[in-house]
C-alpha cells in the first residue's frame, strides 16, 4: 500500500493522493468527509456522479489513471468503468482570491455511442449539521436570498433556458453551530441543478448540468466540457463577506478583457414603453443630451413589418412602416449622430412570434414553444442567418449599443442536452459578434435578468439588473446580485417622470407647489411613488448607470440636477468597472422599504474608495458603515456629494475605522442618499 500524500492547491484548499486514489480533505476551508476509513474515501473523493447507458458510475468506480500537478493547480483522469469515457477534472486554484475553479470534461475513446444521463460535481461534507443560504428569483424579484436549515434535503432548479428565474445557480453552505462557511457558484451553460442530502454520515451535494432531461449521446471520439464551478470561502460564515474575493477573482479573470466602461446611455422604454413618436422622442434626445447622456437606444416596438403588437413581430427585424419612425430609423439615427450621441438598438434575437416571415421560409430552423419559437443556433444555416441579421442592424444603422432582449421560455430540449448545445451555441455567436463589432456595447437583458448568471454576463458588455426601476427595489435587488456578480458589469437605469404642479404644501395653492418627482413601482408606470431625486440618482452609481424616463418633462432644476449626476459619475466608471463590492450592510428582502443601505467599491491598485448610503424609508439610526481597506494611520480627504453643495472633511484613518461614516460631521441623517470619495491626503 503506498503512502498517502497530502498536497495543498491553495490556502484552505487540501487534496490527497494515494493507492491510485484522489480526494479532496478540505474545500475553502470546508472539510470534507472524514479521511481516516477506507469507506469513507468513496464519499470524500470529490469527484463525480455518472450515469451512462443507465449505469450509474460514482467514487471507486472512476478508476484513477493520471494525475499531473503544478503550482495551485491539479489534473486528474478517470476512466469510467468500461465505457470508454474519460473525465479530466480540472482544479486551478487563485491564491489572491481564494476563489477555486473546477472545470470538467468528459471525452468518449470508446468504439460505440454512449448514452449519458447524468453527469454531476460530487463531494461530501463532514458529519454536522448544515444550513443552507439560496436565492429564490423570479420578474422583477431577483436575488432574494435566506439562510434556512438543511432538514430534508434541497433541490435546486429553474425555468428551461432561463438560468436565474426560480432559483439561481448558487449556494451558501455552512455549519449551525458556527465556523467555516462554503459557497458556491454554477456558470451554468444549459440547465442546471444543485441537489444536497443531509445524509448520515455525510452532507452530500451534487451540482453541475440538469439530469432531469438529459440523454445525451456521446459518439466515439466526441468531448462534452461541463459547466465550470467556483467554490469560495464564507468569512465568519457570512454570504455577503465573500463578495468582494469573488469580485477581484472575475475583474482579474474571466472578465479581464471586458470593455473599460460603458457610455453613458438613454433608453426609450420607461418614456412611453413601445409607443414611438418621433417629435417626443426628439424632445427625449435634447434632454439627454443637455444631461451628459453619449447613447441614445431606441427599444422595442420599432420593427415588425406585419399585424400585432411588439411581442407578436419579434423576430421580423425589417423597420415598421405603419408606425413608429415610419421605414425612416436612419434618418433619425442622423439626427442623434449629430447632436453628438450614438445611436441604439433593442433586439430580441431569440423568440419569433407566430407569423414572421422567416418562420415560414424556413420552417426547419425553428423549434415551437407555444405559438412562439426559438431558432435552432446548432445549425449552421440557421445561425448564419442569425448572425447576418444582427450584422446588418449593427452597420446598416451604425450601432453604438445593442440592447439583446430575451422575453420567454424555452422548451425542456428534446435533443436530450438540456439545452448545453443550444446554450453553446448562441454563447458562441455572442463572441463572434461582440468580436466582429468591438466598438458597439453589447447589454444583455431577459425579462430584466432572468438569465442573470455569471457565465451569460461573461458574454455581454454588461448585463440589466431588473425590469423594475424603483430605487428601494433595485437597492434590494443589487444586494443580492452583487454575492455572484460584479458591480461594476450591472447596468442600471435611473428612471425619472416629473408630475410637476399638483400637490399643494401647507399654506400654498396648487399652482404654487413644488415639482413631484415620480419613479415607477415596478416594471412599468400603472403605479407610481413619490422619489428623492439625490436617491434615484445615486441608487444607480455602484453599476454601470444609464437614464430612462421623460428627461424632458422635468424642470430645469431637476434636469440640472441630473446633470451634476452624470457629471459626476463619468469620471469614475472606469474604477467602478474594474472594482471590487463590499456590502457595508448585509443583504435584505425586497419587502424591506426601510433601514440603511452600504456600499463600498475598490478598485486594485488605486488608493481611492467610493462608499454609497442610502437612507430608506423610516431608516432608524445609522449603522456606523465603517468602510474597509483604510490605513489607520494616514489622514483621508472625504468628499461628500457631487456638484453644487459639494463638502469636503479631513479625518484621521482611525476614526473612520472605528466610527464609521454615520458620525456627525459626515450628516448623512440628514440625506435620502450620500456619495463620499475617500482619498489620502497627501503629506505637505
Amino acid at each position: 500500500m503506498s503512502t498517502t500524500q497530502m498536497t495543498d492547491l491553495i490556502a484552505g484548499t487540501v487534496y490527497a493522493r494515494g493507492d491510485n486514489r484522489f480526494w479532496l480533505v478540505r474545500l475553502c476551508g470546508m472539510l470534507l468527509g472524514r479521511q481516516g476509513e477506507e469507506s469513507d474515501q468513496g464519499f470524500a473523493q470529490g469527484v463525480a456522479l455518472l450515469k451512462v447507458d443507465g449505469q450509474p458510475f460514482e467514487a471507486g468506480q472512476l478508476v484513477l489513471d493520471k494525475v499531473e500537478e503544478s503550482p495551485a493547480v491539479v489534473r486528474c483522469e478517470w476512466n469510467v468503468g468500461q465505457t470508454g469515457l474519460r473525465l479530466t477534472t480540472v482544479w486551478q486554484g487563485d491564491p489572491a482570491s481564494g476563489v477555486v475553479s473546477r472545470r470538467d470534461t468528459l471525452c468518449h475513446t470508446g468504439e460505440k455511442p454512449v448514452v449519458l444521463s447524468r453527469c454531476l460535481a460530487r463531494f461530501a461534507l463532514s458529519s454536522v449539521s448544515y444550513e443552507c443560504y439560496t436565492q429564490a428569483s423570479s420578474w422583477c424579484r431577483e436575488n432574494q436570498g435566506a439562510w434556512h436549515p438543511l432538514h430534508a434535503g434541497l433541490r435546486l432548479n429553474h425555468i428551461s433556458g432561463r438560468p436565474t428565474e426560480g432559483f439561481t445557480p448558487y449556494l451558501g453552505l455552512r455549519a449551525v453551530d458556527g465556523g467555516q462557511g462554503l459557497a458556491c457558484h454554477i456558470l451554468p451553460c444549459g440547465n442546471w441543478t444543485i441537489r444536497v442530502y443531509p445524509n448520515v454520515p455525510y452532507t452530500v451535494v451534487e451540482l453541475g448540468l440538469a439530469d432531469e432531461n438529459l440523454n445525451r449521446t456521446l459518439k466515439p471520439g466526441e468531448s462534452m466540457a461541463l459547466p465550470e464551478i467556483l467554490f469560495q470561502s464564507l468569512p465568519q460564515g457570512e454570504v455577503h463577506l465573500a463578495a468582494p474575493a469573488l469580485h477581484r477573482y472575475l475583474v482579474a479573470g474571466r472578465l479581464r478583457d471586458a470593455k473599460p466602461a460603458a457610455p453613458f446611455v438613454y433608453n426609450s422604454w420607461f418614456d412611453q414603453h413601445e409607443v414611438l413618436e418621433v417629435p417626443r422622442l426628439r424632445r427625449q434626445l435634447a434632454a439627454a443630451k443637455e444631461a451628459g447622456c453619449e447613447v441614445f437606444v431606441v427599444d422595442a416596438g420599432w420593427y415588425g413589418a406585419g399585424e400585432g403588437g411588439w411581442g407578436e413581430q419579434t423576430g421580423d427585424w425589417r423597420e415598421k412602416q405603419n408606425g413608429a419612425f415610419f421605414g425612416r430609423m436612419g434618418e433619425f439615427a442622423d439626427e442623434v449622430r449629430a447632436a453628438g450621441l450614438g445611436f441604439g438598438l433593442w433586439m430580441e434575437p431569440e423568440r419569433y412570434g407566430p407569423n414572421v416571415p422567416i418562420r415560414s421560409e424556413h420552417p426547419e430552423w425553428f423549434v415551437p414553444v407555444g405559438d412562439l419559437a426559438r431558432i435552432d443556433l446548432t445549425l449552421p444555416a440557421a445561425r448564419a442567418w442569425l448572425r447576418g441579421e444582427i450584422g446588418r442592424l449593427v452597420e446598416t444603422y451604425r450601432l453604438a449599443w445593442m440592447k439583446v432582449d430575451f422575453n420567454f421560455r424555452l422548451d425542456p430540449d428534446a435533443a436530450g442536452t438540456e439545452l448545453a448545445n443550444y446554450t453553446a451555441a448562441w454563447y458562441g455567436l455572442l463572441d463572434e459578434i461582440r468580436a466582429a463589432y468591438p466598438a458597439t456595447f453589447f447589454e444583455g437583458c431577459s425579462s430584466g435578468a432572468m438569465r442573470g448568471d455569471l457565465e451569460t454576463l461573461c458574454h455581454f458588455d454588461g448585463h440589466f439588473l431588473s425590469d423594475t426601476s424603483n430605487p428601494t427595489d433595485m437597492l434590494r435587488l443589487l444586494q443580492g446580485a452583487w454575492l455572484r456578480l460584479p458591480p461594476g458589469r450591472i447596468t442600471i437605469w435611473c428612471v425619472l417622470r416629473s408630475a410637476s404642479h399638483i400637490v399643494p404644501g401647507w399654506g400654498s395653492s396648487v399652482e404654487n407647489a413644488p415639482p413631484m418627482l415620480l419613479v415607477p413601482c415596478g416594471a412599468g408606470w400603472w403605479d407610481t411613488e413619490r422619489a428623492d431625486l439625490d436617491l434615484s440618482l445615486v441608487d444607480g452609481m455602484a453599476s454601470m448607470m444609464g437614464l430612462g424616463g421623460d428627461l424632458a418633462g422635468l424642470t430645469p432644476e431637476q434636469l440640472r440636477r441630473v446633470a451634476e449626476a452624470v457629471a459626476f459619475y463619468k469620471p469614475w466608471r472606469a474604477f467602478i468597472a474594474r472594482s471590487a463590492g463590499y456590502l457595508l450592510t448585509p443583504p435584505a428582502p425586497i419587502e424591506r422599504r426601510d433601514g440603511w443601505v452600504g456600499f463600498q467599491l475598490q478598485s486594485p491598485g488605486e488608493d481611492a474608495t467610493l462608499v454609497f448610503v442610502y437612507r430608506l424609508g423610516n431608516a432608524g439610526a445609522a449603522p456606523a458603515l465603517c468602510p474597509v481597506g483604510l490605513d489607520a494611520t494616514r489622514r483621508y480627504a472625504v468628499e461628500i456629494g457631487f456638484g453644487g453643495g459639494k463638502a469636503t472633511v479631513s479625518v484621521d484613518g482611525a476614526s473612520l475605522l472605528r466610527d464609521g461614516l454615520a458620525a456627525p460631521q459626515f450628516k448623512i441623517v440628514h440625506r435620502r442618499a450620500s456619495v463620499f470619495v475617500i482619498r489620502p491626503e497627501r503629506a505637505v
